[in-house]
């Protein structure tokens, strides 16, 4: 059987041992959150869209202007004190269908073959138990090969050593380990199903631990989890009681 989804690029790109990032939809929106921040913070251009019948149909309209719903996006090599960074963002506005998350795992890391992508780095969010006053929320690395498991010291983070990893993560973790590539799955703990630009900011710390000649500053995603925490209290304040534990899943 062929493969559903294509990769058909829009503008000629120059890549250079690019690290790919990709931002699906997910628990507390996380790795939606990272790829737009990246793509907003470093000015990336789009180079491609990823599309499939499978796909729904729909465009994503900014600035009066459409665009598919899956993309790809790149900027120029960074170079600085000896190492340089070139990063390719793939973003999704929806969730795949399940049953062409392997389809679409296989066509991410065909493509990123292709252009020398050797390192691929997937964010996703999961939902940890209630905190203590004061304890903050963990990010947690889990890698597809030994060559790649030292990326979960150099990122500062905590080792994902026991459970289950779903959806694009999970499988581009599997399809990393039979093909030898390397993959880290960052795994950012979020304190409800709802979008959660703090547990982002957690992993671009992540993310610029790794990227040497880039800069990355979470500060405005901080900012944005300030202003998102307090209108989450402040709709749960003036919901009656039965209606205030399902608010979280309305906001943003």
């Amino acid at each position: 059987m062929s493969n559903p989804i294509t990769i058909r690029e829009i503008a000629k790109h120059n890549l250079k041992d690019p690290v790919l990032i990709d931002g699906f939809p997910g628990v507390g929106l996380v790795g939606t959150i990272v790829a737009n921040f990246l793509i907003n913070t470093l000015k990336l251009e789009q180079i491609g869209v990823i599309d499939s019948y499978k796909f729904p149909s729909i465009s994503i309209v900014k600035d009066g202007e459409p665009h598919n719903p899956m993309r790809l996006y790149s900027g120029e090599q960074i170079c600085n004190d000896g190492s340089c960074n070139q990063v390719v963002v793939c973003v999704s506005e929806f969730t795949p269908p399940a049953e062409i998350t392997k389809d679409l795992v296989n066509t991410l890391m065909d493509w990123a073959k292709k252009n020398g992508c050797k390192k691929i780095i997937s964010a996703e969010g999961f939902t940890s138990g209630p905190k203590a006053d004061g304890e903050r929320n963990d990010v947690y690395g889990v890698s597809s090969t030994l060559g790649s498991r030292k990326w979960i010291e150099d990122a500062k983070v905590k080792p994902f050593t026991y459970g289950t990893v779903g959806g694009i993560t999970g499988a581009l973790l599997n399809e990393g380990k039979i093909r030898k590539v390397n993959v880290l799955g960052l795994l950012a703990e979020v304190s409800e199903d709802s979008p959660d630009a703090r547990a982002a900011a957690n992993v671009i710390k992540a993310i610029d631990e790794l990227l040497l000649a880039i800069e990355l500053d979470p500060e405005p995603l901080l900012k944005e989890a300030q202003i998102l925490e307090q209108e989450v209290k402040r709709v749960r304040d003036q919901a009656p009681p039965e209606v205030s534990a399902a608010v979280p899943r309305y906001i943003g």
